[in-house]
């Protein structure tokens, strides 16, 4: 009877350490090294947080490697639809908020609502995560959300004793005060491109394009905001009268930098190389604030940047775990406090260092007055012919009334109109 019961035992011991070896293989299997390409558009300042991460994932999971590509944002779009294309994407891809529905309409993205928890999407800001939906799928994850704010000089403000501009009016008159041609200071520097054309369409009550695909640019009021635009420079004189269209955002930002410029329009992406600026060593002399409204609304371009997946990643499990990582509430307060982005979860926001920061304070009440652009496929591609248009009129080749007539145009050939 006892040595029935001993081999009974050692039976026991042997299947329990057969078990235990089956578990050891099976975690193996679990954790098969995995490399994953990544490739982004953030600008020097942001990369470095996001190595950091990306250092701390690795430790984290060791059993996968990120491969991470910096690609100029100027060639990000098309260098992706041509690798997607040609079944090359990387498996994870840092996204224009308007490309996403493009890419998803090409069948280019793998769709994430499988992934993403009830919790996370509810964290998420609406604004942002709304260009992540495309005909009813989610196709990604809003990692970074902004908009054009009016980026002011508190020094030069306080020289000229003249208080943040609310309305367009105020704008004109607090520009005068602060524009000393003699000295090379002006109260604005005008872009041609027509991003920043976009905050007075809207503060003159004219539009873009609705998600129902109707054409809405041509009317009176966007006349009138690209000839308001143009005055003042031609009539008000509180701008440059040159642009050079192909330096003007390096211009715009030198000379804010060095208090050539009291005001500009520029977003949070913008901060870090602001701040580095002569005129702002000081960091409390940087003001932000919401662009000033108009006789027909108050509006700024919502852009941003999502976090897709290849639809042909062989990965998608891996993938996710790396979004997960990088969009998580701690990664997106890091990219907020090192780099001053507006965060698009609603956790984000409650972090004491958030709540503190008034550069972000600033851009958030910009948030609140902000303007969606259409989510539709063509989003990105609206600005090939929207930009020469607005510069033409700029530059007195066409009138306003001509350039908006054209922008029609194009717009609803683009949309098969």
């Amino acid at each position: 009877m006892k040595k029935s019961l001993v081999v009974l035992l050692i039976a026991l011991l042997a299947i329990s350490l057969i078990a235990a070896g089956c578990g050891k293989k099976d975690d193996a299997a679990d954790t098969k090294q995995v490399t994953l390409s990544f490739w982004h558009t953030m600008n020097t300042e942001e990369t470095k947080t996001l190595e950091g991460i990306i250092k701390d994932f690795e430790k984290e999971y060791p059993h996968i490697k990120i491969d991470m590509q910096q690609v100029p944002f100027s060639d990000a779009q098309n260098k992706y639809k041509v690798a997607a294309q040609a079944g090359d994407a990387p498996d994870v891809f840092r996204a224009e908020i308007a490309w996403t529905p493009e890419y998803a309409a090409m069948g280019l993205l793998h769709p994430v609502d499988s992934y993403l928890s009830a919790a996370d999407r509810a964290d998420y800001l609406d604004a942002p995560m709304n260009y992540n939906i495309y005909q009813g799928t989610t196709w990604g994850v809003p990692q970074v959300t902004d908009a054009l704010a009016l980026l002011y000089n508190k020094r030069l403000f306080e020289e000229a004793g003249v208080s943040v501009p609310k309305t367009m009016d105020e704008f004109i008159e607090v520009g005068k005060a602060l524009t000393i041609p003699e000295k090379g200071q002006y109260g604005f520097v005008l872009r041609g491109d027509s991003y920043w054309f976009q905050p007075f369409l809207w503060a003159f009550g004219g539009d873009l394009i609705d998600n129902d695909r109707n054409v809405l640019i041509n009317s009176k009021e966007s006349v009138a905001a690209l000839e308001f635009m143009i005055d003042l420079r031609d009539v008000h004189r509180i701008v440059p009268k040159e642009v050079d269209y192909a330096n003007d955002y390096v211009n715009m930002m030198t000379g804010f930098k060095e208090g050539k410029y009291a005001m500009i329009f520029n977003g949070p992406w913008a901060t870090s190389d602001i701040l580095s600026g002569k005129e702002f060593q000081d960091k409390s002399n940087f003001g932000v604030a919401p662009i000033p409204a108009g006789p027909g609304g108050q509006g700024s371009p919502v852009g941003g940047h999502n976090y897709v997946m290849a639809a042909n990643t062989d990965h998608p499990d891996e993938a996710w775990l790396f979004i997960s990582y990088l969009n998580s509430t701690d990664s997106q307060v890091k990219f907020a406090v090192e780099n001053n982005l507006l965060p698009t979860r609603r956790s984000a926001y409650e972090d004491p260092a958030v709540q503190g920061n008034e550069i972000l304070q600033g851009f958030k009440a910009q948030m609140e007055v902000a303007t969606n652009r259409p989510v539709i496929p063509e989003g990105g591609a609206i600005y090939s012919d929207f930009t020469p248009n607005v510069q033409a009129a700029m530059s007195g080749e066409i009138s306003a009334a001509k350039a908006i007539d054209n922008i029609e145009r194009a717009w609803k050939r683009l949309l098969g109109q």
